[in-house]
């Protein structure tokens, strides 16, 4: 990696016909320098700042840091002293990307390096910022740090396995694209702080955020076009005023969302309990313009025959349907007859035991059907893990 952006260093001189003088160019061409080690990766770039005076101030220099897992394991035993010493040259400067990977420190003592450091290195510039603690350290993220500019330029936010309490609306966060918090101790007031400026925000992605009860997401949020909410698990109620948003990820128990005005959701993914049993009531008229739905059924009530339903997916062309209870199979060409548009299917089994309505029977006139009713638009259809159960055999009987 090293020869390759040397050789793009020398590459340049030669087009500006300059020659190769080593004892000229750090002080005459150190833009040059710097921009050779914004290149490399953060471990190159620290090998070539041990070769010369002048790569140590292009080092000095690089953008990126990039502390992942195995770096901060391999300097657990001098992060007080390597680690620290490149922050404190990077005081005043600040980075483009800060990645502090903390996962395998377990001493809270650890963490008043990060709070030190995360205060040196965020400053206006900085664009990406990622944060790993370790589960059992109670880690509160300085969210003060963001505040008083440093946080204007921020595009990229990605917290797991700390707290998250701010006090007052972050109203600088107004170039944030992307927010992702996994294991993020915060509330849905806390959350109310950071949404106030995320005018720029386009994906928001909220996994294992175990002190939300309510989420709300502002109507001033027009850019957001990709929600995700994961296994959280006080959570109770989503309300959406976000007009754009294009894809939608649930995953947990069967709670309230009000979606808004959700003419523009195209995508949904559902796995929660229950859910096959109001998917095709509600969908329709809470998002009338899908076309993709993903649904994963963990529980189902008592399988009663789906009546046919008067609102419809006109637009829906892909449907996949996992399944981890037992069920009347059958059932599912009602759920069909809401999707005339519908181009593809896939049926999930993942039950381990042998269903209770095993087919043994010869005759076919034993098999339910359902006539009149023809799917002209499917062109692929995809049943994994298929059981001779009664239910499944008619489900492909009909569809042939």
């Amino acid at each position: 990696m090293l020869l390759k952006h040397l050789d793009l260093y020398i590459s340049t001189l030669r087009q500006k016909n300059l020659s190769l003088q080593c004892s000229i160019l750090p002080e005459c061409y150190s833009d040059i320098w710097c921009h050779i080690h914004s290149l490399m990766t953060l471990r190159d770039a620290a090998h070539a700042a041990c070769l010369s005076h002048a790569f140590l101030r292009s080092w000095r220099c690089h953008p990126n840091l990039i502390f992942d897992h195995g770096i901060l394991f391999q300097l657990r035993h001098v992060l007080a002293s390597t680690v620290n010493h490149i922050f404190e040259n990077r005081s005043g400067i600040g980075v483009k990307t800060l990645k502090l990977d903390f996962s395998c420190y377990h001493e809270p003592k650890a963490y008043s390096y990060l709070h030190r450091w995360l205060r040196i290195a965020v400053t206006p510039g900085t664009e990406k910022l990622v944060v790993l603690s370790a589960s059992d350290v109670a880690f509160n993220f300085p969210w003060s740090i963001l505040s008083d500019g440093n946080g204007s330029t921020i595009r990229h936010l990605h917290l797991v396995d700390c707290g998250f309490h701010p006090t007052v609306s972050l109203v600088c966060m107004r170039s944030l694209t992307v927010l992702h918090f996994d294991r993020v101790a915060v509330t849905g007031d806390e959350l109310g702080y950071l949404f106030s400026s995320c005018v720029a925000l386009e994906q928001l992605k909220l996994r294992r955020c175990s002190k939300i009860t309510c989420l709300k997401i502002p109507f001033e949020m027009q850019r957001l076009s990709y929600l995700q909410v994961s296994v959280c698990h006080k959570l109770r109620m989503i309300k959406n005023e976000a007009p754009n948003i294009c894809s939608f990820d649930f995953l947990g128990d069967r709670i309230e969302i009000s979606l808004g005005d959700s003419l523009r959701l195209k995508n949904l993914d559902v796995l929660c309990n229950n859910v096959l049993r109001n998917a095709r009531e509600e969908f329709p008229s809470s998002a009338p313009n899908l076309e993709t739905l993903s649904i994963f059924s963990r529980h189902e009530v008592a399988n009663t025959a789906m009546a046919f339903a008067p609102s419809k997916f006109l637009h829906l062309k892909h449907l996949s349907i996992s399944i981890a209870v037992a069920y009347d199979y059958l059932s599912l060409v009602y759920f069909l007859d809401a999707a005339p548009s519908l181009e593809t299917f896939k049926l999930h089994v993942l039950i381990g035991l042998r269903p209770a309505d095993e087919l043994r029977l010869e005759d076919p006139s034993h098999l339910r059907q359902i006539p009149g009713y023809r799917h002209d638009k499917l062109r692929s259809v995809k049943i994994s893990t298929f059981y001779s159960s009664k239910g499944m055999v008619e489900l492909v009987s009909h569809g042939l």
